[in-house]
């Protein structure tokens, strides 16, 4: 008894910050979401024109990867890396979401449809 007594007493001191911590973090949670909506906005946004890019590439007969603009792309905004994103960090995230656009554009131009 004694023991359930105080694995009771346990849980309620954890149960309390707990819950007041969801309720400190839930404004800044709010933000978060907001921002990733924009995220995810602005990715579809892109992911459009590098489609619209993928159909100039096809029409000229050039190949989807273009390393050298891949490059120009990362340095330019590792370029703008402020406190507290490391330029290495906004490399390394251009450099996946590249690598997933490249792979997209590539795929499309294979199909061998146009936009819809």
């Amino acid at each position: 008894m004694r023991y359930v007594l105080l694995l009771c007493t346990a849980l309620s001191l954890f149960a309390q910050p707990s819950a007041d911590l969801a309720k400190a973090l839930n404004s800044s949670r709010q933000r978060i979401d907001s921002i990733d909506d924009q995220i995810v906005k602005l990715l579809n946004e892109r992911a459009q024109v590098v489609r619209e890019v993928g159909e100039i590439k096809k029409q000229y007969h050039a190949p989807a990867s273009a390393p050298g603009r891949e490059d120009q792309v990362v340095r330019r905004a590792a370029g703008q890396a402020q406190a507290p994103l490391a330029p290495t960090a906004i490399e390394a995230i251009f450099r996946v979401m590249l690598h997933e656009m490249s792979a997209m554009e590539a795929s499309e131009m294979q199909k061998g449809s146009k936009l819809p």
